[in-house]
């Protein structure tokens, strides 16, 4: 058992959660994850996520974001919302937080960049990327902030699809399955009259004037199996009417994977020595594993209804490889 596993059973009356095949035991509150209710299963990593003093120099403190990483594992720091330190074996979460921040504001970094932290720790390729589960297939939009990942999950599941992750998918090594994340997407407030699906979904009330998207739970929506992934689709927004999927040549693979893995927005610092060549075998494998087009979306997001089925279109082709 890890020096983590031991904290994590030293330390009692937390709250307990279950997220990305996970164990969570977390001082934080987080209503975006599932209860976990079960006994504890010695096949699910525990991570502990708890509220402790985290050393920060000067130099550091200065900076309104900054991010480390050294032996003892990774430290992120926003100014106005707090520290977090993530342990080499991904197993134990620090959070110092600003004077006057809520959990509510903690969740935003703590289930973003700290969490893909973790992710990656746990052995599990990170990408900055949302996904769906339509028809048994698993599906994941990679794209820049803005584009539509979120947009374009939330079509597919109002077509009947299932939420496997938005804005972190984690495959697991060499296998390529998708591993189910949290029931929330978040949403720009200009698009979310026309992507809600129903009374069932709550749009959750901003908590800092900086953030721009909307958190909306989609209570019942998540998969809990880790299905395979069959496409991956890098978004474009388009001009037209309508959402068209082009091929994408396959020396183009590798270098898109990478580009949006999670990781890729640390800089060189976050990946070094067996780390960096870890993370790269896994890209590799991802690329050769799961074939990866253009996705051109429509002018408009108020017009991605007809998603779904250009999607099914695409699953449905045999795959040459």
């Amino acid at each position: 058992m890890t020096a983590s596993a031991n904290v994590a059973k030293a330390l009692k009356g937390m709250h307990r959660y279950s997220s990305y095949g996970l164990s969570i035991q977390s001082d934080i509150v987080l209503p975006e994850l599932a209860a976990d209710t079960s006994d504890h299963k010695m096949d699910a990593p525990v991570v502990v996520v708890r509220n402790a003093r985290i050393s920060l120099d000067e130099t550091t403190r200065a900076q309104a974001t900054a991010f480390a990483f050294d032996e003892t594992g990774a430290t992120f720091w926003w100014q106005t919302v707090g520290r977090f330190h993530v342990s080499h074996d991904g197993c134990d979460v620090q959070v110092e937080r600003a004077a006057g921040v809520s959990d509510d504001l903690i969740a935003f970094p703590l289930l973003g960049p700290v969490l893909s932290e973790v992710l990656r720790r746990n052995s599990m390729f990170v990408l900055h990327a949302s996904a769906a589960l339509i028809d048994e297939q698993g599906v994941a939009f990679l794209a820049d902030k803005g584009t539509g990942k979120s947009s374009s999950v939330a079509a597919l599941l109002r077509a009947g699809a299932s939420l496997l992750a938005d804005d972190l998918v984690a495959l697991t090594p060499g296998a390529g399955h998708i591993v189910p994340g949290f029931s929330q997407i978040k949403i720009a407030p200009e698009n979310l009259a026309h992507q809600l699906a129903g009374s069932d979904w709550v749009a959750r009330p901003q908590v800092h004037d900086a953030i721009d998207k909307i958190r909306v739970l989609v209570p019942g929506a998540i998969v809990r199996e880790k299905p395979p992934a069959r496409r991956m689709y890098l978004l474009e927004r388009g001009t037209g009417d309508v959402a068209r999927i082009v091929p994408l040549p396959g020396a183009q693979a590798l270098p898109a994977v990478l580009r949006f893995a999670y990781a890729a927005r640390f800089g060189e610092g976050a990946l070094r020595g067996a780390d960096a060549g870890a993370h790269f075998r896994a890209a590799v494998d991802a690329a050769n594993t799961i074939p990866v087009r253009r996705l051109i979306l429509p002018g408009s997001l108020a017009r991605l209804d007809g998603l779904a089925e250009v999607i099914r279109a695409d699953l449905a082709q045999s795959e040459p490889r």
